[in-house]
C-alpha cells in the first residue's frame, strides 16, 4: 500500500467515525430533505455508553438533513417515575428516592439510573421539571404530563422545524456532497493515474479551498445560534483544515439545539404514511398493552395521550390498533400466539390475550 492509499484509508476511517453520534438509546432520527425521501435511523441498542447508544448517520451522498426525535422518556405514575432506558427496558423510581444531578448531557436520577439527553440544556430542563413534578399531587402530575405530551406531538411545529433545518443546511450539504465526490472520487482517480505529481497536489489545493468555503458556510449558518454550539470558532477552524469535519459540518447545525425534540409520531406528514403507521402501531401497543394489562382496565397515561393525538389527527382506531382475527389466543402487545386455555402472555409480563373471534 502506497502512502497515498494509506492516507485515503485513514480519511475513510476518520470520516466514518465522524458519522457516528452518541444519542439517547430511545432516539429516533429522520434522514432526508423532502417528504417522500425521509427514512428513519435507530441507534445500536446493544452498546450502551454513558446512558446512550451509538448511531451511524447516513454517510453517502447526497447528504441528508438529520432530525432528532425522542419518545416520552419520563412518565409519572402514582407513586413513582417510570424512566424509559431503551425500547424494551424501563425502570420505576419512587418519587422520594429521586436524587437528580446533571453531568454534561447526562441526567442522573439515582445512584444507579442515568439517562443521556441531546444537550446539557435539555438535561437541566428535565432536572427542573422532574423536581417540580415530585412536589405535585398524582392528578397534577397527570395533567402536567398530558400538557407535555401535547407539546411534543405538535405535527405542525415538527414539520416547520424539519423544513427550516433542511433549508438552513442546504448549502452546507451541497458543498459536503461535492467535497465527498472530490475527496473520495476525483482525487483517488487522479492519484491512481498520476501518483505523487503536481496534478494531485493541485487537486489537494482545490480540496483545501472547498474546506475554507465550508467553514465560511458553517459560520454563516450558525450566526444566530452561537450559544447552542460550544467552541464554534474552533469547530470552524477544524472544518477549514480537516476533511472529515468539513464533510459533516451540516450535522453540527442539524443536531445542536437546546430545544426539546418532538415525539417520533409528530413526524406525521413528514414520513411516508405507511411507515408512520407502522411506528404508530408500535408505540400504541407498548403504551396500551402494558405488563399486567387486562381488557377491563382503563387506559394508561401514555395511551391516553396517544389516543387524543390520533383523534386530533383523524386516525381511525382500526389503523393504529387493528383488530386481530386469530385462530388462537394472541398477545396484543407482541403478537405471539398461544394454545387454547392460556389467558396471559408470559413474555410481556402477564398481558391478557385476545381470544379467537369465534369464542368471543
Amino acid at each position: 500500500m502506497t502512502d497515498g492509499q494509506m492516507l485515503l484509508a485513514v480519511f475513510v476511517l476518520l470520516y466514518l467515525i465522524e458519522c457516528l453520534r452518541l444519542v439517547p438509546s430511545t432516539a429516533w432520527m429522520a434522514a432526508g430533505s423532502g417528504k417522500s425521501g425521509r427514512g428513519t435511523l435507530r441507534p445500536w441498542l446493544r452498546l450502551q455508553i454513558a446512558g446512550g447508544s451509538p448511531l451511524l448517520l447516513s454517510p453517502l451522498p447526497p447528504m441528508q438533513a438529520h432530525i432528532l426525535a425522542l419518545p416520552w422518556m419520563f412518565v409519572p405514575e402514582h407513586d413513582s417515575l417510570r424512566v424509559r432506558l431503551t425500547d424494551s427496558m424501563s425502570v420505576s423510581i419512587a418519587w422520594d428516592k429521586l436524587v437528580l444531578r446533571v453531568e454534561e448531557s447526562t441526567l442522573h436520577l439515582d445512584a444507579a439510573t442515568r439517562v443521556r439527553l441531546p444537550s446539557k440544556a435539555l438535561a437541566e430542563l428535565w432536572q427542573q421539571r422532574l423536581t417540580e413534578w415530585s412536589g405535585l399531587t398524582p392528578d397534577q402530575r397527570r395533567s402536567a404530563f398530558l400538557k407535555h405530551a401535547r407539546t411534543t406531538l405538535d405535527t405542525q411545529s415538527a414539520l416547520q422545524t424539519a423544513s427550516a433545518t433542511a433549508q438552513l443546511t442546504r448549502s452546507l450539504r451541497l458543498c459536503a456532497t461535492l467535497h465527498f465526490i472530490w475527496c473520495f472520487g476525483i482525487m483517488s482517480a487522479l492519484y491512481r493515474r498520476f501518483g505523487d505529481s503536481p496534478i494531485v497536489l493541485a487537486a489537494a489545493g482545490v480540496l483545501l479551498l472547498q474546506q475554507f468555503i465550508q467553514s465560511w458556510l458553517f459560520l454563516r449558518a450558525t450566526r444566530k445560534n452561537k450559544t447552542a454550539i460550544s467552541h464554534r470558532g474552533w469547530r470552524a477552524l477544524g472544518i477549514a483544515f480537516l476533511p472529515q469535519l468539513a464533510l459533516r459540518a451540516f450535522d453540527v447545525v442539524n443536531l445542536t439545539t437546546d430545544d426539546e425534540p418532538p415525539h417520533p409520531l409528530a413526524w406525521h406528514g413528514l414520513l411516508d404514511e405507511k411507515k408512520w403507521l407502522q411506528i404508530a402501531r408500535q408505540f400504541w401497543r407498548e403504551a396500551r398493552y402494558v405488563p399486567g394489562w387486562s381488557q377491563n382496565e382503563s387506559l394508561p397515561l401514555e395511551a391516553e395521550a396517544l389516543q387524543k393525538f390520533f383523534q386530533h389527527e383523524g386516525i381511525a382506531e382500526a389503523d393504529y390498533d387493528p383488530p386481530a382475527m386469530p385462530n388462537l389466543p394472541t398477545c396484543p402487545r407482541c403478537g405471539a400466539e398461544y394454545q387454547s386455555g392460556i389467558t396471559t402472555c408470559s413474555d410481556c409480563g402477564g398481558v391478557e390475550l385476545r381470544q379467537p373471534a369465534e369464542s368471543l
